[in-house]
């Protein structure tokens, strides 16, 4: 029986490759013709039906042809060998760093290259569909994305916050938020990512919420100051329900400097986030109201005496004809910390305003309604 009919599924090639094939190769003028004998080549290449000296003839072949003037030629070779890991990484490499047709197959799929050279290949290409190939790799690790995000480009940036595939380290999505703020389509990429940094997604808020005014400034007409008030109060809306994913101090403290050096940290948003509950936020703007660290505003907001708030209060810089119904209500939501009711929910909102009506008993103070109503108002969930 003929050998070969024993393994139909492996093909073979018509005739064993020699050193005379090679020379043909290297002298036949005629590019499809040299296609045909690389397409040949390299099926039997993958499919492992050769061995030892036809191994090394068949390697020999791609090396010449991966220089071929001939273009046709040379995109023929990336795409035939592209998913094989067992080919020499000269060749691949050379591939790589080609024009982007012949290059773009080897950079999406080739598991021959590694971080190192993908990462060289980024700083020194200024080859856009080389870059958005790379970002398209099945598994794209933290070296080579932070190389990607270096190079800020929008395109690039889109299309490796698109891949699943793609680790990005905390610093990388924070440079592009900071990057591509005003980039809609890049900032909507970035919103679609799972468990991003509590700064990161307050910088996506802020830029929904400015892309929100443009729309309705557009579709009614309204004015500047109009168009304040309403997107300040979806923003501070959006901020403090964002506070209430059980966030960790330190990502608070973050939140609350990047917001304070850009000029959004503001009383209002400290003042309705003391009314859904969230007593690390408030302390921690107050701290930065008044300059000193946190450590020592949340030994002076624990405090029950009368000199520890108002100290950091009137050291913050905010009215003092409203420091008394503030302290109440702090006072209030400190007592409810373990209460069963869930900040921002309508329960919560209701036992709060309550426990400061008690407390207050029959004093005037100065403001107080305007807060229990604040409180009241400050609830989305039953």
């Amino acid at each position: 029986m003929n050998q070969n009919s024993t393994n139909p599924s492996k093909p073979t090639m018509d005739v064993i490759l020699t050193p005379m094939d090679v020379q043909r190769l290297l002298h036949d003028d005629s590019p499809d013709s040299r296609a045909s004998v690389l397409e040949k080549i390299a099926l039997n290449y993958n499919d492992e039906n050769f061995q030892g000296r036809e191994r090394d003839i068949a390697e020999q072949v791609f090396r010449l042809l991966m220089k071929d003037v001939a273009l046709r030629v040379r995109e023929t070779l990336a795409d035939r060998i592209k998913d094989n890991v067992n080919v020499p990484r000269d060749i691949v490499l050379h591939l790589a760093n080609d024009v982007e047709s012949v290059a773009n197959p080897v950079l999406i799929h080739s598991k021959v290259l590694s971080d190192a050279d993908l990462v060289s290949i980024v700083e020194k290409s200024h080859d856009m569909g080389k870059l958005v190939a790379i970002s398209k790799r099945e598994v794209v690790s933290l070296r080579v994305s932070d190389a990607l995000v270096e190079t800020r480009y929008a395109q690039v940036m889109s299309s490796l916050l698109s891949n699943d595939g793609a680790s990005l380290t905390d610093r990388a999505f924070e440079k592009i938020a900071e990057d591509f703020r005003n980039d809609a389509t890049v900032m909507q990429a970035l919103s679609q990512k799972p468990k991003l940094p509590i700064t990161v997604v307050e910088r996506i808020i802020t830029q929904v919420s400015a892309a929100v005014a443009q729309e309705l400034r557009g579709q009614y007409k309204l004015s500047d100051s109009e168009l304040a008030k309403d997107t300040n109060h979806a923003r501070e809306d959006f901020m403090v329900r964002l506070l209430e994913n059980s966030l960790h101090d330190d990502e608070i403290e973050a939140l609350v400097a990047q917001m304070a050096a850009e000029d959004r940290l503001t009383p209002s948003i400290a003042m309705t986030a003391l009314c859904r509950g969230q007593l690390a936020f408030f302390t921690m703007a107050l701290a930065s109201f008044a300059g000193i660290p946190v450590v020592n505003a949340k030994k002076l907001v624990a405090d029950r005496g009368a000199h520890g708030f108002n100290g950091l209060y009137q050291k913050s810089g905010l009215p003092d004809t409203m420091m008394d119904a503030m302290r109440l209500l702090l006072r209030a939501v400190q007592d409810m910390v373990g209460d069963s009711a869930i900040p921002g929910s309508m329960l919560y909102a209701n036992r709060l305003a309550e426990r400061v009506i008690v407390s207050a008993g029959s004093q005037q103070i100065e403001y107080l309604p305007y807060f229990i109503a604040l409180v009241r108002q400050n609830q989305h969930r039953a």
